[in-house]
């Protein structure tokens, strides 16, 4: 028999519960509490192995109950239930280690889906720890295990965390397929995994439906809201993955339209010029850069800056040239290696068509003004 608390300040919303667990084949010892101040005292008085909190009560929240539940008995399962759609209050929720977030009013299918796999975990856990090899130990030292907490779930939450933040870096990269390809590879993985809580799948769902949306600026707020909220109501993952496919199709075709545009090749050569312009830089080294034609660039460079490629490259050069004048000793010979030039005449000359001025002159003059 497992111990159930039901916390909620609404008492029609706690016989629903109870009338919901009435049709249950197990056998529980059903708790009520009317609000966080009561539940926390009902947690003090015994333990709990499930725990059925709304979010919104009086005195202490859902969250704030939940984690005193924690600090009491790390293994009691929770099932939060609230008509809040808050996002944070999802990333409370699974920091918790709940099994879902209900929106209320309370569906009874969701809810019998939900107390079942709470109800297996339990068992199998159960059947687990007495089966190991550590419940003798731990018997004897009288210690208590966490609750569903396994080297292959942590592996897997570690697994997920490297694969979104791979996907982010294809986004930043500007790199459609690699993009594609790693989003179907997080969703394909969870497409046959029945066991895994709800609330995480839909919680790294609605992580990945984010980092989609930024790749798409035509998305506002309100449309990651929405989506957000389908994610939360959806009943199969077929759903879920529908909906992210969709957003990977826009996020992606962002992208190439971003690569494809004339600016974008403008913007990597400058990019690259500035963090390169010690070294030999040509048109047919910068054009093979951005896969264009040395001379299609020369124009859409000219056109997007208003001065030619060569011209772009001395400015750049010179205005570190100056920068190393004014703020270190550097030889004239040595600042002219450092931005570029081998030949330190030439340098020179260059510098004196530019600012009226040798270097020299150019950084004493500066240290007398």
């Amino acid at each position: 028999m497992y111990t159930l608390l039901i916390a909620d300040d609404e008492a029609d919303e706690r016989a629903l519960i109870v009338f919901l667990l009435k049709s249950y084949p197990e056998s529980f010892h059903i708790l009520e509490a009317s609000n966080g101040r009561e539940a926390l005292s009902v947690l003090q008085r015994g333990r709990v192995d499930i725990l059925l909190s709304d979010i919104q009560m009086p005195f202490l929240n859902g969250i704030e109950l939940a984690t005193e539940a924690k600090k009491l008995y790390p293994d009691t399962e929770i099932l939060f239930f609230s008509g809040y759609d808050d996002f944070e209050y999802v990333k409370n929720a699974l920091s918790l280690r709940a099994v879902n977030y209900i929106l209320k009013p309370v569906s009874p299918e969701e809810f019998d889906k939900s107390l079942n796999e709470i109800v297996k975990r339990l068992d199998s856990q159960k059947i687990e720890f007495t089966q190991s090899e550590e419940y003798i130990e731990t018997r004897f030292r009288g210690e208590v295990m966490p609750s569903g907490e396994t080297i292959s779930e942590n592996a897997s939450a570690a697994a997920d965390t490297l694969l979104l933040r791979s996907i982010e870096l294809a986004i930043k990269l500007k790199q459609p397929e690699k993009l594609t390809a790693q989003v179907r590879e997080l969703l394909h993985k969870y497409r046959d995994t029945p066991n895994l809580s709800h609330i995480y799948i839909r919680y790294i769902c609605t992580t990945l439906l984010q980092l989609l949306m930024d790749a798409a600026p035509e998305q506002t707020e309100e449309d990651f809201q929405k989506a957000v909220r389908e994610i939360y109501t959806f009943r199969h993952f077929s759903d879920i993955v529908e909906l992210i496919e969709r957003y990977l199709d826009m996020a992606a075709a962002s992208i190439r339209q971003e690569l494809d545009a004339p600016n974008y090749a403008v913007h990597q050569v400058k990019q690259y010029i500035h963090l390169h312009y010690a070294e030999d830089l040509s048109l047919n080294l910068l054009a093979d850069l951005v896969y264009l034609n040395p001379k299609y660039l020369s124009n859409i460079f000219t056109q997007s800056t208003g001065c030619n490629l060569n011209k772009y490259i001395r400015r750049v050069r010179m205005e570190k040239a100056c920068g190393l004048l004014l703020d270190t000793n550097m030889k004239v010979s040595d600042i002219s290696q450092a931005v570029g030039y081998p030949n330190p005449s030439y340098f020179c000359k260059t510098f004196q068509e530019i600012y009226g001025t040798t270097p020299d002159r150019f950084r004493q003059g500066t240290e007398r003004a």
